[in-house]
């Protein structure tokens, strides 16, 4: 039996969660004033989650030459824990492990200890949870993998508990048995650790046989996702039971081209049943990561900013399908959420909100029936029967406000205006009292990547809206982004109190690309093209670091000496496959600069991609929207003239759902890009062309016409 094997055999049942819940008890996670026993380098770091390892006895390293170097002289292993701030389990562990001094001297005396915060080395993350996942058949934080000093991983699990039980053994049990494994027979494990890297590289650098670019591939995608979908509560799958907005969003793509009402149908079930749901804060607006149940009532009470910007997206796009004004109201409530309490005074986004306060989950967002009664006086009865408050509650004997189809029935059975300005009076009363609780901790690290999800999210709820507040907060995170996480053309990966964070990551391009083409088509300003600059010099940057001759798309640049691999990936996750997400910014950067290499970059890598397209298209939703763009209609909508007829035609064209358009606005025409060459406004009128696949319509110069021009897309 090898080595590796013997190890495997130590630990063969494994506890994986997903972590997604922030843990702090308490805890500042800047504390400098108070005296502490213990102190490592990583006090000298950046991101909450490290500096929450701060003084933890271990010796922690941050990843970077000084520990890799230092594993090297020594001949250690180095055992690296990967987490993030927002995972519950990952400060589980450290409270039972990392803070136990008799574990951290058995990691000081035989490992060389390296803590990594995902949010902040995504590449790292997605290079060793393949190991993880290939090893144990699970992935999850706080991931544990041991690796040799040249980088190569032998073994790893993700949670460990610290004592032995239930035939597993504890932490300190494992770290011991395989540091001692590693001393008495090191030369076994290093061919070990060559044979599974030379399988793990194969497994992720395998040719991939290309297929036909097909639309047949949009239904197959829509199809096999309905087969795994709940029909009663929404959503995918059972518990735990996580939002999925982007496949939501297929949904309603497919049934917008197909017009199969059931695709339209199982969208808005999932989009009402979550926000009438527990995962949906009602007073302060916003999602929770996920449900533990499968009725969506009773979240891990932790809010990520990706999450909630993905939602917006779709949710605005429920509202263009169908002007429904309940879908229109959550993108309101949702973004107001983000800017009382994860917007930055620089204009930045933050990553995400714990899910505990004093010690306990979810303790700032639940109630108590005599809680209420006390805060609402006499209208407590109506607010309670309709958010469902009863005196045993729903979680842990107090109550997550939910609204169910019995909530319904109670609003319609009395004066509707009344009771809703009673509801409403009500949530803000509640909304002021929880401000005075104590409040759960704020991962206030502002990351490009998500930032550019949230800008799109902004520019999103203000085309549905016309509210100017989320156009001015997009306008404002652009202008700090532009500021203090561009250096020349290349984006920072992650800022937090003034210092970036160095680093070049294809999401970050991606997705911040993404968001300023929306900002272009959102800002009315007559200097709106430098944000469609912008983005096409960002755009030019990502052919020349992250891409190869077959057109595959890697998330970091070639040359990093501290990767084992490349990292690529073509998976949509918590949030999309970046290289997805820049084929559909390239496809749309094509139709709005006439840049040729553009829409050929973008189907060279969709030619790359096809064989998995084919073979997996549940997996991929996000490179789907990409490959609908390129092989179905693309529209383009050209806007010439000022003044309020321009607002209102504006208004029209951000009424209608259309996925693969494009929009150009511009005073007189004069901007140079081409879509405006010989298109002008006489006077105060106001001109709109539209194009069907470079086919243009006559154009029209009232409201009238515009309305009657886009019924006809």
């Amino acid at each position: 039996m090898s080595i590796f094997k013997q190890i495997f055999k130590i630990s063969h049942i494994f506890i994986v969660l997903l972590c997604l819940v922030q843990a702090g008890e308490g805890k500042d996670k800047m504390e400098t004033t108070r005296e502490h026993k213990y102190t490592n380098k990583l006090a000298s770091e950046n991101s909450p989650y490290l500096l929450s390892h701060a003084h933890n006895p271990v010796d922690w390293y941050q990843w970077g030459e000084e520990a890799l170097q230092k594993a090297r002289e020594l001949d250690r292993p180095i055992f690296l824990s990967i987490g993030y701030a927002a995972c519950h389990w990952c400060h589980v562990m450290e409270r039972e492990s990392f803070e136990n001094e008799a574990v951290a001297a058995i990691l000081n005396e035989n490992y060389i200890s390296i803590k990594v915060d995902r949010e902040q080395r995504p590449d790292l993350d997605n290079i060793y949870m393949a190991f993880t996942t290939a090893l144990t058949g699970h992935g999850g934080w706080p991931m544990s993998v041991f690796l040799t000093p040249d980088l190569k991983p032998f073994y790893a699990g993700t949670y460990f508990p610290p004592e032995d039980a239930y035939g597993r053994p504890g932490f300190g049990t494992l770290i011991t048995e395989i540091a001692r494994a590693y001393q008495e027979n090191k030369a076994k494990i290093i061919a070990s650790s060559d044979k599974i890297f030379s399988q793990l590289n194969a497994r992720l650098n395998r040719s991939r046989d290309e297929s036909a670019l097909d639309r047949a591939m949009l239904g197959t995608a829509a199809n096999g996702l309905m087969r795994n979908f709940d029909h009663t509560y929404g959503g995918f799958g059972g518990a735990p039971k996580f939002p999925h907005s982007m496949e939501l969003s297929l949904f309603l793509r497919h049934y917008l081209r197909t017009g199969e009402t059931s695709y339209f149908e199982a969208a808005r079930t999932a989009l009402v049943n979550m926000a009438r749901g527990g995962i949906y804060d009602h007073l302060g607006g916003g999602f929770a990561r996920y449900a533990v149940d499968e009725k969506w009532l009773v979240p891990h009470f932790e809010k990520m900013l990706y999450d909630n910007a993905l939602l917006v997206e779709t949710y605005a796009e429920a509202y263009q399908l169908t002007g429904d004004e309940f879908y229109r109201k959550v993108v309101r409530e949702t973004l107001d959420f983000i800017l009382r309490e994860m917007t930055d005074r620089t204009g930045g986004f933050y990553s995400a909100l714990d899910a505990d306060s004093e010690g306990e989950e979810g303790k700032f967002y639940v109630w108590t029936k005599n809680e209420i009664e006390a805060v609402l006086g006499a209208d407590a009865p109506d607010f309670m029967r309709f958010f469902n408050v009863s005196n045993e509650g729903n979680f842990e004997g107090k109550n997550i406000l939910n609204i169910t189809a019995e909530s319904a029935r109670i609003r319609t059975a009395v004066d509707t205006v009344e009771f809703d300005k009673k509801i409403a009076a009500g949530k803000e009363k509640l909304l002021a009292e929880r401000a005075r609780r104590v409040r759960p901790l704020t991962d206030d690290k502002i990351l490009t990547s998500w930032n550019g999800l949230a800008l799109a999210a902004f520019c999103k709820g203000y085309q549905i809206t016309g509210e100017k507040k989320y156009l001015e907060a997009a306008l404002k995170n652009a202008a700090f982004v532009t500021g203090e996480l561009l250096d020349g053309d290349a984006l920072t990966h992650a800022y937090r109190g003034g210092k970036s964070s160095p680093g070049r990551f294809l999401e970050d391009y991606a997705y911040y690309i993404k968001g300023l083409l929306d900002l272009y088509e959102s800002d009315p300003s007559e200097n709106n093209h430098r944000w469609l600059e912008f983005a096409d010099r960002l755009a030019a940057k990502v052919l020349e670091l992250f891409v190869d001759d077959d057109g595959v798309f890697y998330l970091r640049p070639a040359g990093r000496e501290d990767l084992i691999v490349r990292p690529r990936d073509e998976n949509d996750g918590a949030v999309p496959a970046p290289g997805s997400v820049m084929v559909y910014n390239l496809l749309k950067l094509d139709r709005l600069t006439e840049s040729k290499s553009y829409a050929a970059s973008a189907e060279k890598a969709l030619k790359a991609l096809s064989g998995q397209l084919k073979s997996y298209p549940t997996s991929m939703t996000s490179a789907l929207f990409a490959l609908d763009y390129l092989l179905n209609d693309k529209i383009e909508i050209v806007v010439v003239g000022k003044g309020e007829l321009r607002h209102r035609m504006l208004d029209e064209i951000y009424k209608k759902f259309i996925p693969n358009k494009v929009v150009a606005v511009s005073r007189d025409g004069g901007n140079a890009q081409p879509l405006f060459e010989g298109r002008t406004a006489a006077g105060d009128g106001v001109m709109v062309y539209i194009c069907r696949n470079s086919v243009c319509k006559l154009p029209v110069s009232t409201v009238a016409e515009l309305k009657k021009s886009l019924k006809e897309i």
